[in-house]
């Protein structure tokens, strides 16, 4: 029974018993989720920091997600280019055994020459969905059409000129953006003097007279420019390694980040169980002994007292 002489005692203790029931339910719910709260209010003091540590997670994870897909595109393209240099070894090693024994026919240099322009055509055409990745911006357009209109295999006349009339794309690097701030162009163009190099070469061996007589002049003229092709064609692919170096050091950055970031969103978000076990043993005694206070409190009064 609660007394004029013990209201006081009676109502604190209920307002603690209140307290640490609330304090109870919390520990409880922090050790069935692992989650200090199960919304912003409940960390009140850190959810602006929460809000912009997760903002900076998930940009850190758009531009990982954005470099994969350029790096997948670089390595595409590096091994393209890994194909068509080897096939401008085939072409000059073609060249020199024919020019040296001169029995070009017996090579049948016009054949594998044609084979070879068609095998470069297909690796620079090469293609990630629905991008043409050596088109520049233009990259709905496969970039080389031996078949253009106004191209054609070069002239007789030596030395040779350079003619891109095969290509259906621009010039255009393209572009992204890896970080912040961070701007990686990258890729090449079917253009590029290396590769141009090569088509007019395997153009020149295709139409070369092999027989009866050799067109020697034509063949010489050929392995000439495939020797400036062989030379320019690793250029191209060293930048493409150097385009997926920075891509990889950007995504590096971007991993440390994410370490960082998980981490302190975990100390935000989640609890210390060993703590809140201790915590919420303490409040289950400090129940207890409000629960014996209150049933001593309800026994007290002035006969006991005189007893």
């Amino acid at each position: 029974m609660t007394r004029i002489t013990n209201i006081a005692q009676h109502n604190l203790t209920i307002s603690q018993i209140f307290e640490t029931q609330s304090r109870l339910q919390k520990a409880q719910l922090q050790l069935s989720t692992g989650m200090k709260s199960p919304n912003y209010s409940g960390i009140a003091d850190d959810s602006q920091r929460l809000v912009n540590l997760e903002s900076t997670r998930a940009r850190a994870d758009q531009f990982v997600s954005n470099n994969r897909i350029v790096t997948l595109r670089l390595q595409t393209m590096e091994l393209s280019v890994a194909n068509v240099f080897e096939a401008a070894s085939k072409l000059k090693t073609m060249l020199v055994n024919g020019l040296n024994a001169s029995n070009a026919s017996e090579f049948s240099l016009n054949l594998e020459a044609d084979n070879l322009l068609q095998e470069v055509s297909k690796q620079l055409n090469v293609k990630i969905g629905d991008r043409f990745l050596f088109a520049g911006t233009i990259i709905d357009t496969a970039p080389v059409n031996l078949n253009a209109s106004g191209y054609s295999a070069p002239p007789t006349s030596y030395p040779s000129n350079a003619d891109t009339g095969y290509f259906q794309g621009d010039s255009t690097r393209v572009k992204v953006r890896a970080a912040d701030d961070f701007d990686v162009t990258y890729g090449a163009t079917a253009d590029e003097a290396g590769f141009e190099e090569l088509i007019r070469a395997l153009q020149m061996v295709k139409t070369a007279s092999t027989s009866p007589t050799i067109d020697r002049l034509r063949l010489q003229e050929a392995l000439a420019v495939v020797n400036k092709a062989i030379a320019d064609i690793p250029n191209i692919r060293s930048r493409i390694g150097a385009s997926l170096n920075a891509l990889d050091k950007a995504n590096d950055g971007h991993r440390d980040m994410l370490v960082f970031v998980d981490e302190t969103i975990s100390d935000i978000e989640n609890v210390d169980i060993p703590a809140a076990v201790a915590r919420m043993t303490n409040d289950q005694v400090l129940l207890e002994a409000s629960f014996y206070t209150i049933a001593r409190l309800r026994d007290l009064s002035l006969t006991n007292f005189l007893r």
